[in-house]
């Protein structure tokens, strides 16, 4: 069973942990709290294409689309970070969160 609540292809799952990776090493969250910003904003869709959107960006840009609120030019060495908000983590007792 995989952790993901969504249906994907393995080749998705494994997309999936890479932007998981990506939150943890930029924001240093848990590995959990990572699944589970994944899982509570893309619950609903279905990844089971090969060349579905989810590839057409790289794992950093859903990472910072994932952790942060609004638009985020992550890319721009000029913006001002400290005018981003953070997203809540999905509420605890969630179904979101599929690891402890």
């Amino acid at each position: 069973m995989s952790k993901y609540e969504m249906t994907v292809t393995q080749e998705v799952e494994d997309y999936l942990d890479e932007i998981a990776e990506e939150m943890v090493g930029l924001f240093g969250i848990p590995t959990a709290e990572a699944v589970a910003r994944i899982n509570y904003e893309w619950r609903d869709q279905s990844f089971e294409e090969e060349d579905d959107l989810i590839f057409h960006e790289l794992p950093e840009h859903w990472a910072y689309v994932l952790y942060y609120s609004g638009t985020v030019p992550y890319w721009d060495p000029e913006a001002d970070r400290t005018r981003w908000s953070i997203r809540n983590a999905p509420p605890a007792g969630d179904t979101a969160w599929t690891l402890h």
